[in-house]
């Protein structure tokens, strides 16, 4: 008898233990947990596909990342964009419900000549309801609220870019502290990381995958997608760009907003594009 309840409470010792998750210590994990909040975020591909994306109340503060390339001439040099589908902000359609907090962050690289953004936010009457001021490479705007519900037409007040929207909903408040935006990776690791400086750059999936949960960050979804539109560019992808694979990242994170601000600076310049 002694025996048979030795053997029950080491059977529930040993249930009870497996049930537990003891994180390993050669393994770095991300300080926040987002799954809780992701059920209604878009895919990556969603967002590529429709080149819109509509957050939930759960989402605090979305950032818009303003594309390498992003000053290229969308009428006659889209070829030397990454892509044609969220080519200048992603997403180039943003619906978020009222209350939710929005900033800029300039992933345009100036290796050869700096192209700095000033991005504008027009109400339904033209008039300039918000400015990012002159935004630098790695930098970002401040964050802001648009109070109104309503359409509001991303403008950049140096360049010729594809037409892009916010829209405010009347119908949904936010009520999260989930900060939520896209990235651009290149699919693989290039051959040539060095930018116009000859400083090598680490950015790849590979390198963004680890990068991003050692910050913080959740990757919550990607997309692979192949650009290459370029008739006289070896590979058929503008040399800028390094190569015609790319990745969308959708990334998530709780941590407190400038942290987060922060680290996507030094992601950014992480990257090889230039």
């Amino acid at each position: 008898m002694l025996l048979s309840k030795i053997a029950i409470f080491l059977v529930f010792a040993i249930s009870t233990y497996c049930l537990i998750s003891y994180p390993s210590p050669h393994v770095t994990y991300a300080t926040t947990n987002t799954n809780a909040n992701i059920s209604n975020i878009p895919t990556a591909e969603a967002v590529h596909s429709s080149e819109s994306m509509k957050v939930p109340p759960s989402v605090g503060t979305f950032v818009i990342l303003i594309a390498n390339e992003a000053h290229e001439n969308w009428s006659d040099e889209k070829h030397k964009l990454i892509t044609d589908r969220n080519a200048y902000y992603v997403p180039t359609n943003l619906i978020i419900p009222k209350g939710t907090s929005i900033l800029f962050l300039d992933a345009d690289a100036p290796w050869d000549t700096p192209h700095p953004h000033t991005i504008e936010l027009q109400d339904g009457t033209g008039n300039a309801v918000y400015s990012t001021d002159q935004l630098d490479y790695t930098n970002s705007s401040k964050p802001t609220v648009l109070q109104n519900p309503g359409t509001y037409e991303i403008v950049d007040k140096s360049y010729d870019t594809k037409e892009a929207k916010i829209t405010v909903l009347e119908n949904e408040t936010s009520s999260g502290n989930l900060i939520l935006g896209g990235f651009y990776t290149p699919g693989n690791q290039v051959e040539d990381t060095e930018d116009n400086d000859g400083v090598s750059h680490p950015g790849s999936l590979q390198y963004y995958k680890e990068a991003f949960n050692n910050d913080g960050f959740d990757i919550l979804s990607e997309y692979n997608f192949t650009y290459a539109t370029c008739d006289y560019c070896p590979g058929g992808f503008w040399p800028d760009n390094k190569s015609g694979e790319h990745t969308l990242l959708i990334y998530g994170t709780q941590q407190p907003l400038s942290d987060a601000i922060e680290k996507l600076g030094k992601l950014v310049k992480d990257n090889v594009y230039i």
